[in-house]
C-alpha cells in the first residue's frame, strides 16, 4: 500500500505545484489532484496486489495440465515477446497432453490436421517437481507441452521478472488422430518485450 500513497503524494504534490505556476486556486489544484491522485495510488496499490497474488498461485501446487484459473486470467495481461517469423522454437511433452490438444481443438472449431495461429502463454511453474525452473506452454489454460530443459534456465529468469509468464506467438499443429500434435513459438534470444502488446 506504500507505493500507492507514493503516487497519490506524487501526483497532489504536482498539481499543486502547477496550480501554484499558473495561478490556480490552490484548492482547485488540490481537488484535482487528491482525485487523480487516488485513481492512480488504488490502480498502483491492485497492480501490486494482483502480482503478489499471482506469484503465490503460481508457486502454490504443480499445473497437473492445467493453469490456475487465475492464473490463466493473468496471462491475458502478460508482456508479449518478441519474435522473428521463423517459428524455429520447439516444445517438448506434447505427447502427455493429447487431450488438452482434443479439447483445443474442439474450442476452437478447428479440425484435424489444422494449424492454429495463436499465442501461447509462457508460464513458469515453481512446484513444477521434476525440474526448478520449468515453463510450461500453455493456450486456452491448458498445459501443451514445456520449454526443453536445457533451454528452459534462462527464460524462467527472464519470465520472473514479468510475473512469471509472457505471451509469443505460436503456430499449433492438430495431429489428434496420430496423436502428434506438436507447437511452434516464435521466440528470439535474448528475449525481448514487445511494448504496448
Amino acid at each position: 500500500m506504500a507505493s500507492g500513497w507514493l503516487k497519490f503524494a506524487g501526483v497532489l504534490a504536482m498539481f499543486l505545484a502547477v496550480g501554484t505556476y499558473f495561478g490556480v486556486p490552490w484548492f482547485i489544484a488540490a481537488l484535482v489532484g487528491g482525485f487523480l491522485g487516488a485513481i492512480f495510488g488504488i490502480l498502483g496499490w491492485y497492480q501490486k496486489k494482483t502480482r503478489t497474488y499471482t506469484q503465490k498461485a503460481l508457486g502454490a501446487k504443480p499445473f497437473n495440465g492445467k493453469l490456475p484459473t487465475e492464473v490463466g486470467l493473468a496471462t491475458t495481461s502478460a508482456v508479449a515477446l518478441a519474435g522473428d517469423d521463423t517459428y524455429a522454437q520447439r516444445i517438448f511433452g506434447e505427447g502427455f497432453y493429447s487431450a488438452n490438444f482434443q479439447d483445443l481443438l474442439e474450442y476452437a472449431n478447428s479440425k484435424d490436421g489444422d494449424v492454429l495461429e495463436v499465442q501461447c502463454a509462457l508460464v513458469t511453474e515453481p512446484a513444477n517437481p521434476d525440474s526448478t525452473h520449468a515453463v510450461a506452454v500453455t493456450c486456452g489454460g491448458v498445459v501443451l507441452g514445456y520449454i526443453p530443459e536445457f533451454e528452459s534456465e534462462s527464460l524462467y529468469a527472464f519470465l520472473l521478472s514479468h510475473r512469471g509468464m509472457a505471451r509469443v506467438n505460436s503456430n499449433i499443429h492438430f495431429k489428434i488422430h496420430s496423436q502428434a500434435s506438436f507447437v511452434e513459438l516464435d521466440l528470439v534470444r535474448p528475449y525481448r518485450v514487445v511494448p504496448g502488446v
